[in-house]
C-alpha cells in the first residue's frame, strides 16, 4: 500500500497524509478538504512511514501534519532503524566530576563544558 502527501497552497506548513488515490482524498472530511487548495507532494510506501503516522493512517484514514517542508520527516531512514547510538564520553575538562577548580583550587564551580553532567555527547565517526 502507498501513501500520498498533499500540501496546502494557503498555508505552506499544512500537510495532509492519506492513502494514495483520488477516492482516499475524496473520503477526507469536508473541513479538512476545505483547508486547501491542495498541491501534490511526496508519496511512498506505508511500510516506511514512522510509527505515529502509520497508526493515524490506519485509525483515521488520514493525518494532518503542521511542519515546514524542510522539517517534514515522514519516513524512517535506513540507518535509524538499526543504528547503535554512540556512548557518551567523559568530559575532558572535569574528568567526569562535573566540577572544575576555581581560584587556584580554593573553590569548585560547575564545569562550563558539560554543565555539571560529567559527560558530553560523543561525536559519531564519519
Amino acid at each position: 500500500m502507498r501513501y500520498k502527501v498533499w500540501r496546502s497552497n494557503k498555508d505552506r506548513r499544512l500537510h495532509i497524509l492519506c492513502r494514495e488515490g483520488g477516492e482516499a482524498f475524496e473520503a477526507l472530511p469536508a473541513v479538512v478538504r476545505s483547508m486547501g487548495p491542495w498541491t501534490g507532494a511526496p508519496e511512498g510506501a506505508i511500510d516506511r512511514l514512522r510509527l505515529p503516522f502509520r497508526v493515524l493512517l490506519n485509525q483515521q484514514g488520514f493525518a494532518v501534519v503542521y511542519a515546514p517542508v524542510a522539517q517534514l520527516e515522514l519516513e524512517l531512514t535506513p540507518g535509524a532503524m538499526h543504528a547503535v547510538q554512540p556512548a557518551n564520553a567523559e568530559c575532558p575538562q572535569c574528568h567526569g566530576d562535573g566540577h572544575v577548580p576555581q581560584h587556584g583550587g580554593l573553590r569548585q564551580k560547575t564545569c562550563p563544558r558539560c554543565n555539571g553532567r560529567g559527560w558530553i555527547r560523543a561525536i559519531p565517526a564519519r
